[in-house]
C-alpha cells in the first residue's frame, strides 16, 4: 500500500457537488455549536450554581434529539429531504437567536433556555437524522466509506478546537455574543444547504428487493432490521456499546482521587479520545479499501472493549491518556464502516427510519450509559466500572462474530473510481446506495 493510500480519500468532495455542500455547511455549523455548548454549560451554572442545573440541559437536549431523530427518520422516509433539512436548520437558527435575546436581557431567564434548548434538539435531531438519510443518494457507493470517514473527522476536530474557541469569546465577551454567533453560522448553514436539488426518497417496486414490506409505519424499519443480518447484527452491536461505551462519566474521579491531577488534568483526558479520532480519520484511506469490512467492525469493537478495560487497570494518567487514544481510534473505525454497512445495506425508503434508530440509540445511550456506569462505580469503584463496561463490550463482539456470520462477512462496493465521470449532482442522480443487490452491482 502506498502511503498516499492512508490519508484520507476526498473523492466524495471532488464528484459530489451536493456532498460538498453538506460537508462545508457541517464544518460551518459544528465550530458554532461547539462553542454555543461551552457558554450554555457556564451561563446555566452561573444563574443556578448547581451542576444538576447543567445536567438538566443535558437531560432535555438528549431527550429531544432523541423525539427529533425519530420523527424526522419517519419524516425522512415520506417528504423531500432537501426540504426537511432546511426547515430544520432554520428552526436551530431561530433556537440560538432566543438564547442570545435571552442572554442579553438584563436578567436572563431559566425557562427560556430549557425552551430554547428543548426546540434546538427536536430540529437538531430532524436535521441529523434527515441528512444521513440522504448522503448515501449523493456520492458513488464504492464512497460511502469516504464520505462516513470525512464526516467523523470533521466532527472531531470541530469537539477539539470549537470548545476552546467559544470559551475564549466567552471570556472576552459573556454568553451573548456566542449564541449570537452560533445563530449567524446556523443561518449560513441553512443558506449552503439550498444548494441541494430535490431529494425525495427513492421509490421501488412494493416490497423491494430485500423482501421487506413497507407500510410507512416506523416498525417497517424494525422488521426490516431483523430479517437483515447485517443491519440487524449492527443494530444489535450499536445497542451494547451505546450502553457500555467509553465511560467519560467516570473522569474527574478517576483524576481526582486516584490519578492525584487536577482540571488540566482532566482537560487532557477529556481530549484523549477525540486524539485517536483524529489520526484515525486523517489516515482512514486503508478503512475505505478494506476488503472486510465486516470483520474489520467487529475487531474494532473488540479492541475498543479492551481499551476501556486497559483505562480501568491504568492506575495512572500516561497509561489512561493511552488507553483512551487506543479507544478513541477503534470508535472512530467503528463509526465509519457502521455508516458505511448501514447506508450500503438499507434501501433508501426505509433509510430515514433505520439511521433514526440508530442515532436514537446513541442519544439514548449516552443519558442512560452515564446512570449505568455511575451506579456501577457505587457498587465497585470508578476503575472497576470500566473493566465492567469495556468487558460487556468486549464480550457483545465476540457473540455478534459468531452469532451473526452476514456482519462478519459484509462487504462493500469496490468500484475504482472514474475521473472522466461527470461530479454527482450536477447530472442524474446516482442509484441509491442502499438499494439491496450484489456487492459488485
Amino acid at each position: 500500500m502506498r502511503a498516499g493510500d492512508l490519508l484520507v480519500d476526498i473523492g466524495p468532495l471532488r464528484t459530489s457537488r451536493d456532498f460538498r455542500a453538506i460537508f462545508i455547511a457541517r464544518v460551518v455549523s459544528l465550530f458554532g455549536l461547539g462553542m454555543a455548548t461551552v457558554a450554555l454549560s457556564a451561563q446555566v451554572f452561573g444563574m443556578t450554581r448547581s451542576t444538576f442545573g447543567v445536567a438538566v440541559v443535558g437531560m432535555i437536549m438528549s431527550v429531544t434529539v432523541l423525539v427529533g431523530s425519530l420523527w424526522g427518520g419517519w419524516m425522512a422516509d415520506r417528504t423531500d429531504r432537501r426540504t426537511l433539512i432546511l426547515w430544520a436548520r432554520g428552526s436551530a437558527a431561530l433556537a440560538f437567536a432566543g438564547l442570545a435575546v435571552n442572554a442579553f436581557l438584563p436578567t436572563a431567564e431559566l425557562w427560556a433556555i430549557y425552551l430554547c434548548v428543548a426546540w434546538d434538539g427536536l430540529a437538531t435531531g430532524v436535521s441529523v437524522t434527515a441528512l444521513m438519510a440522504v448522503a448515501p443518494t449523493l456520492v458513488r457507493p464504492d464512497q460511502l466509506p469516504a464520505a462516513g470517514a470525512l464526516i467523523s473527522l470533521t466532527g472531531e476536530i470541530g469537539s477539539v478546537t470549537a470548545p476552546f474557541i467559544g470559551g475564549v469569546l466567552l471570556a472576552a465577551s459573556g454568553p451573548g455574543p456566542v449564541f449570537a454567533f452560533t445563530a449567524v453560522t446556523t443561518g449560513i448553514t441553512t443558506l449552503l444547504l439550498l444548494r441541494l436539488r430535490p431529494l425525495p426518497p427513492f421509490k421501488d417496486e412494493e416490497g423491494g428487493p430485500d423482501g421487506a414490506e413497507d407500510s410507512g409505519s416506523p416498525l417497517a424499519a424494525f422488521r426490516f432490521a431483523v430479517r437483515n443480518r447485517v443491519v440487524g447484527g449492527l443494530v444489535a452491536l450499536g445497542g451494547v456499546t451505546a450502553l457500555f461505551n467509553m465511560p467519560v462519566v467516570l473522569f474527574p474521579e478517576l483524576v481526582y482521587t486516584e490519578f492525584g491531577g487536577g482540571d488540566v488534568m482532566l482537560g487532557v483526558l477529556y481530549t484523549a479520545p477525540a486524539c485517536g479520532a483524529i489520526l484515525v480519520s486523517a489516515t482512514s484511506g486503508w478503512i475505505t479499501r478494506a476488503a472486510r469490512p465486516g470483520r474489520l467492525l467487529l475487531t474494532a469493537a473488540f479492541v475498543g472493549g479492551l481499551a476501556i478495560i486497559g483505562f480501568g487497570l491504568s492506575g495512572s494518567a500516561a497509561v489512561a491518556f493511552a488507553m483512551l487514544v487506543v479507544g478513541g481510534a477503534a470508535g472512530t473505525v467503528y463509526e465509519i464502516l457502521e455508516y458505511a454497512l448501514v447506508q450500503h445495506n438499507t434501501p433508501d425508503r426505509l433509510r430515514g427510519r433505520i439511521v433514526s434508530v440508530i442515532t436514537a440509540q446513541g442519544t439514548a445511550g449516552d443519558v442512560v450509559g452515564d446512570v449505568e456506569v455511575a451506579l456501577v462505580a457505587r457498587w465497585f469503584s470508578p476503575a472497576g466500572a470500566a473493566i465492567v463496561n469495556g468487558a460487556v463490550c468486549a464480550a457483545a463482539a465476540l457473540v455478534v462474530a459468531a452469532t451473526v456470520p452476514g456482519l462478519r462477512r459484509a462487504t462493500l462496493p469496490r468500484e475504482e473510481p472514474d475521473d472522466d465521470a461527470p461530479p454527482t449532482g450536477d447530472g442524474e442522480a446516482p442509484v441509491p446506495a442502499g438499494d439491496i443487490r450484489p456487492a459488485a452491482a
